[in-house]
C-alpha cells in the first residue's frame, strides 16, 4: 500500500485534529474522570460532523470511507485527549459486525441512529457449548438466552450490545444484536479501572433475554464469523487509539525537555535525554507504518488479516505504555501529577492493552499460524 495519505485523508486528519483542539479540555476530562460521566454533548457534535462512521456507506449516513480513515480519526481524537478521545472512538463498536454481516434492514435500522448521535453500541463475548444457555426456537428463528454473563465497557449508556461467541458452539458463525432495555437485560456495578474511567466496564447479565429473529446475525461458513470481524476491527481501533497517545506522550516530553533547565543547560541537550526520545520516535514511527498496513489490509479483506491485526495490537500497546513510562521518567516529578496529562495517558494505555485480549494471547494467536 502507499504509505502517503491522500490529500482527502490529509483533510479528514486535519479536521478531526481542529475539532479535538476546540471541543477536548484536560479541565473537562480530569471532571469528566471524576464523575464517571460520558462526554455525550462532545459525541453528539462528534457524530453531526461526521466523524462517527465515516466507514459506513452513504445510504446509512456515512461517507463510504473505510477502516483506514476511522483511524486518522481515532489517533487525533486519543492525541489531544487519550480518556475523552477513547471513551468518543468506542462509543460504536457493535457497528463493525453490523457493516460486514448484517442484513440491509439491519444496517438501516442500527447503523443510522449511531451515525446520528441518538444510540451507543458495545460488544460483549459469550463462549457456550452445546449445554450452556442458549436456545433456538427453529420454528421463528428467535433466540433466547437464558442464562449468561459478560463484561463491556459503555455497557449503561449502550442502546444495543452486539453478543458474539467463541466457537465451537453456536456451530454457525452469528451475533446477536440485544437491546439493553430488553426484559431480562441487567447490569452490575461499574468495575473499577486502571484507567477508562469515563469508559466504564459493567458485568451484563442475561436472564431469559428473548432474541427476535430480525436481531440475530446469522452467517454462513464462507461469509465470515462476526466475532473475527469484530477482533480484528477493535485490535486495529486499539492500536489506533494507542498510537494517539504515544505521540501524545511523546509531544509533552519533547516540550517539556525543550523547556526545563538543570546545571545551566535544557535537558534535551543532554545526550541520554536525547537517546530516550530518539529511540521512542522510532518506535512510534514503526507502529504508525504497522497500524497503517493492518487498516489498509482491513478495507481490502487480505487473507492475512488476523495476523497482522495481532501484531499491531502487540507493538502498539507495548510502544503506549513505554513511552507514557518514558515520558514521565523526563518530566520528573511533575509527570506524577494529575495536572499533567501524563499519568492519566498511562493509566489509559495500560487498560486498553490488556481490556480485550491480553499480548499473550495475540503472540499465541500469531504463533498459531506458523
Amino acid at each position: 500500500m502507499p504509505f502517503e495519505l491522500n490529500e482527502t485523508q490529509i483533510d479528514i486528519k486535519n479536521a478531526a485534529r481542529e475539532f479535538a483542539e476546540k471541543e477536548f479540555d484536560m479541565d473537562l476530562a480530569l471532571t469528566l474522570e471524576k464523575e464517571g460521566r460520558f462526554p455525550s454533548a462532545i459525541h453528539e457534535k462528534a457524530c453531526r460532523l461526521g466523524f462517527i462512521g465515516i466507514d459506513y456507506p452513504e445510504e446509512y449516513g456515512g461517507q463510504n470511507f473505510g477502516l483506514f480513515e476511522n483511524v486518522l480519526i481515532t489517533e487525533e481524537f486519543t492525541k489531544k485527549d487519550s480518556t475523552i478521545g477513547i471513551a468518543i472512538t468506542s462509543s460504536d463498536l457493535a457497528s463493525s459486525i453490523i457493516l460486514k454481516h448484517g442484513k440491509d434492514y439491519q444496517k438501516k435500522k442500527f447503523l443510522t441512529p449511531i451515525i446520528q448521535g441518538k444510540s451507543i453500541s458495545t460488544v460483549c463475548q459469550l463462549s457456550l457449548n452445546e449445554n450452556d444457555a442458549l436456545i433456538h426456537p427453529s420454528h421463528t428463528g428467535d433466540y433466547e438466552i437464558i442464562k449468561a454473563k459478560a463484561w463491556a465497557i459503555h455497557a449503561s449508556i449502550a442502546d444495543i450490545i452486539g453478543v458474539i461467541f467463541e466457537r465451537p458452539y453456536p456451530q454457525k458463525p452469528m451475533a446477536l444484536l440485544i437491546s439493553m432495555d430488553s426484559n431480562g437485560v441487567q447490569l452490575s456495578n461499574p468495575k473499577p479501572l486502571m484507567g477508562l474511567k469515563i469508559s466504564r466496564a459493567y458485568n451484563i447479565i442475561f436472564d431469559h433475554v428473548h432474541v427476535p429473529k430480525d436481531y440475530v446475525i446469522s452467517c454462513e461458513e464462507q461469509e465470515g464469523d462476526p466475532l473475527k470481524t469484530f477482533r480484528n476491527f477493535y485490535l486495529i481501533k486499539t492500536s489506533a487509539q494507542s498510537l494517539g497517545i504515544a505521540q501524545s506522550a511523546f509531544d509533552h516530553a519533547i516540550k517539556h525537555a525543550r523547556e526545563r533547565e538543570q546545571f545551566g543547560k535544557k535537558i534535551i541537550q543532554f545526550q541520554g535525554i536525547q537517546f530516550m526520545l530518539a529511540e521512542l520516535y522510532t518506535l512510534i514511527e514503526a507502529a504508525r507504518c504497522l497500524l497503517y498496513q493492518a487498516a489498509h489490509n482491513y478495507d481490502v479483506n487480505d487473507r492475512g488479516l488476523e495476523k497482522i491485526a495481532s501484531a499491531t495490537k502487540i507493538f502498539s500497546t507495548e510502544v503506549t505504555v513505554k513511552t507514557t513510562i518514558d515520558s514521565i521518567q523526563i518530566h520528573g516529578g511533575v509527570g506524577l501529577m494529575k495536572d499533567y496529562s501524563i499519568e492519566r495517558m498511562l493509566r489509559d494505555a495500560k487498560t486498553i492493552q490488556n481490556l480485550f485480549e491480553s499480548n499473550l494471547l495475540e503472540k499465541a494467536k500469531i504463533a498459531s499460524f506458523f
